[in-house]
């Protein structure tokens, strides 16, 4: 493939001219610049956007990292974050980290070794530790969903806010007895504040007495299903748990085992992903707007780029209270 030697050996100038010429700057006469770009026509000559970010420092690429795109909500946030880049001009890197920090901290590293502008960072796992390579590089992080340093600016959902509303539907709608509180892991900032919405709101309510365990589990499908059994043996007759896709795995053993949802055991959920209104009892669940979460975070991104000593923000987007059937709203 030609390169810009090519070009200015055969139009007889040096290699500087040409990448001036064919970049559009200064210091090359019209005569000139025409014959460098008649020339890179006829060798078929393209840009390389690596070796040219080291020149312009502006690679074109931004970090988009997710702890698991197969959860339709990351999913979703990640349609609004390209929503936004592709209009200008940006290609997205995805990092899949699957929830593994250790994996997590090598995609930071591939994500500064090619020279990103800047990265959309939703992790249920990284420490602000983590982000200093970041800060080393001068790359630009907007946080989704956890606040993880106060360096960077976070667009986040209130969590907190939205287990508060199903929790206080559960008991005051619902009628709910015994209730069991199916969390993804202990460290994770959303367990942390949906967990405490739902304790802080039973004890507003007098009814601290319902809530009968709390689970920690892997907050997929598979998180939910393979941990139904040891929830039955709590004996509730309700769950709420920490996203809808740990719903639907429960909902799905439900199924399978011959238990009747809502009434021997009701499902609350969180997110209302697509498949939540889809279910033969339509999930109870909360709203987030996970798609304008990704638009938001991605023009706080651009933002930033384009003014960069703008301070870090918090940008907070309200959830709702979705009432379906899945708590027996409908018996």
């Amino acid at each position: 493939m030609a390169n810009i030697k090519d070009i200015a050996k055969l139009c007889g100038v040096n290699p500087a001219t040409v990448s001036r010429a064919l970049n559009g700057q200064k210091g090359v006469s019209e005569n000139v610049r025409e014959s460098i770009v008649k020339t890179a026509r006829k060798l078929g000559y393209k840009k390389n956007p690596l070796a040219a970010s080291l020149i312009t420092r502006r690679s074109g690429l931004i970090g988009l990292v997710v702890p698991d795109i197969t959860n339709p909500y990351y999913a979703r946030v990640a349609k609004g974050v390209s929503s936004v880049l592709e209009k200008r001009g940006y290609a997205i890197f995805l990092c899949d980290c699957d929830r593994d920090r250790n994996l997590e901290n090598r995609y930071f590293e591939m994500l500064s070794n090619y020279r990103v502008e800047g990265v959309i960072l939703i992790s249920v796992t990284a420490q602000e530790s983590d982000l200093e390579i970041f800060a080393r590089n001068d790359i630009k992080v907007v946080c989704v969903d956890n606040p993880i340093s106060k360096e960077y600016s976070t667009v986040f959902n209130d969590n907190y806010q939205g287990a508060c509303d199903i929790t206080e539907h559960l008991v005051c709608n619902v009628g709910v007895k015994r209730l069991v509180a199916m969390m993804g892991t202990s460290e994770a900032t959303t367990t942390q504040q949906r967990l405490r919405g739902c304790m802080d709101t039973l004890e507003r309510l007098g009814r601290s007495d319902i809530l009968v365990s709390t689970m920690n589990v892997i907050a997929n499908y598979k998180g939910g299903y393979e941990n139904t059994e040891k929830l039955l043996s709590f004996k509730p007759d309700c769950v709420f748990t920490i996203n809808d896709s740990v719903a639907l795995g429960v909902f799905n053993y439900c199924q399978h085992h011959g238990i009747n949802v809502p009434r021997e055991l009701k499902i609350a959920g969180y997110d209302d992903i697509d498949d939540a209104s889809l279910l033969s009892v339509p999930l109870t669940t909360v709203h987030q707007c996970k798609y304008v979460l990704g638009q938001k975070a991605a023009t706080q991104l651009l933002s930033e780029l384009e003014n960069p000593h703008t301070m870090p923000i918090k940008i907070e987007l309200l959830p709702k209270l979705v009432v379906r059937e899945s708590c027996g709203e409908k018996l």
